[in-house]
């Protein structure tokens, strides 16, 4: 018997385009990011306000500082010796988690990327998985996806004007494109640990706090208001299975950040509330697809609990909740999965109205038909053992953004 593989296509109409399903391939890759209910559009525009720049699939903050690292030596070779930008990106990429692992073969840390790979080379480039970061901390002065970004970048390092790196580039148009840390020096990739010195630390640091983009993300005003030290100390205090963003919230509530960045968040974590409901609802579904007496009856027990603390709650589940989750997320110009917001109003109005169990039961269905199709779950034949599927309470990346606030805490604690 054969065994056939599946491809996904698309017509390659932008490079980012292009960059952005690349990205979302690979996140599909981790582990707990099956959006089965459609609402990951919506959990990742959240995301993007409280903590732009960061994803689920960035490791360490070490490669904030190694791609313009590289940019800028590229720039300091012989015009001779450039090969096209994209090929020495990839070789010195390649190189870097060579150097990274040989310079910590007696203490291995967690986070190098491309450590199990080295001979066949890093296959998920950190100039990929952290091209959206370096944009949105404005060390890259661009909105261009990283291939056209690098097309541009060495159009500009051969002409004669740039083709001579001084020390003092506040002139150079293309130290405007790529910042140079402060933290350079020429034997960097040799010398390379995956901690940050106290020089990089403070870059990241005057990086995060200095972006108007991200003026009121909460890693800017955490660090804004020197709440950074606090809000890990916090966080390393929790039980595996407690909600951080919820914690992080409470811890943030009440202090001097900004109200913006408040509302927004509070916003998020109303939002993951009201959904986590549709999913228990779902996963009912799934168990009684499955034939698992025992898992319904656990859900369902669960579900009881998630509807009496609704019931207490009512008002995030009234139109006007809903169209903050929006405004806060999207901005008033951005479009969003219509289908989606349907079935979230639905949801919302069957739990204001007390619906039996039958009428949310069937909302759920829909959307989840409608969403995956003939790939739906409630459309297959599953395994008694059928584990969890879709999400819970939503952490919108606030675990990925601790590590890398956390190298930045330890870079600066470094002394001078």
């Amino acid at each position: 018997m054969s065994r056939q593989s599946s491809m996904i296509g698309w017509i390659d109409f932008s490079s980012i385009e292009r960059d952005r399903v690349s990205q979302v391939l690979s996140m599909l890759q981790e582990k707990g990011t099956l959006d089965e209910l459609g609402i990951g559009q919506i959990r990742d525009a959240f995301a993007d306000q409280l903590f732009p720049g960061f994803s689920t699939i960035q490791t360490r903050a070490k490669y904030f500082v190694t791609i313009p690292y590289i940019f800028y030596d590229y720039r300091k070779l012989e015009l001779h010796e450039r090969p096209p930008l994209d090929e020495y990106i990839n070789q010195q990429e390649d190189k870097l988690a060579i150097c990274l692992v040989e310079n910590h073969r007696h203490d291995m840390p967690k986070g190098i990327i491309g450590k199990d790979s080295l001979e066949k080379g890093v296959a998920r480039k950190p100039s990929s998985v952290y091209w959206n970061g370096v944009r949105q901390l404005s060390i890259a002065n661009t909105e261009l996806s990283l291939r056209e970004f690098t097309n541009q970048y060495q159009a500009l390092a051969n002409k004669k004007s740039e083709t001579h790196v001084d020390d003092d580039e506040l002139h150079s148009d293309i130290a405007h494109q790529m910042t140079k840390p402060d933290g350079y020096n020429e034997s960097w990739l040799n010398q390379v640990s995956i901690d940050l010195t106290r020089k990089e630390a403070e870059f990241l640091k005057n990086k995060l706090q200095l972006s108007s983009k991200i003026e009121h993300s909460v890693p800017a005003q955490l660090f804004k208001h020197n709440l950074v030290g606090d809000a890990l100390q916090m966080a390393d205090m929790l039980t595996n299975d407690a909600w951080q963003a919820e914690a992080l919230y409470e811890k943030l509530k009440d202090s001097p950040i900004s109200s913006q960045t408040k509302t927004c968040f509070e916003k998020a974590l109303q939002f993951s509330f009201v959904l986590e409901g549709a999913h228990i609802r779902y996963n009912i579904l799934i168990a009684h697809r499955a034939k698992n007496t025992e898992q319904i009856e656990l859900l369902s027990e669960e579900f009881d609990v998630w509807l009496n603390h609704a019931s207490k709650q009512l008002t995030s589940f009234e139109q006007q909740s809903i169209d903050s989750w929006y405004d806060f997320a999207f901005g008033p110009y951005k479009n969003a999965n219509n289908r989606t917001r349907q079935f979230i109003e639905s949801w919302c109005s069957l739990i204001r109205e007390n619906a039996s169990v039958d009428k949310l039961s069937a909302c759920v269905k829909q959307q989840a038909i409608a969403n995956k199709g003939a790939r739906c779950l409630l459309r297959k034949a599953l395994n008694e053992n059928q584990k969890w599927v879709g999400m819970r309470k939503l952490e919108f990346r606030w675990p990925s953004a601790k590590v890398i606030l956390q190298d930045i805490q330890e870079g600066l604690d470094v002394s001078a």
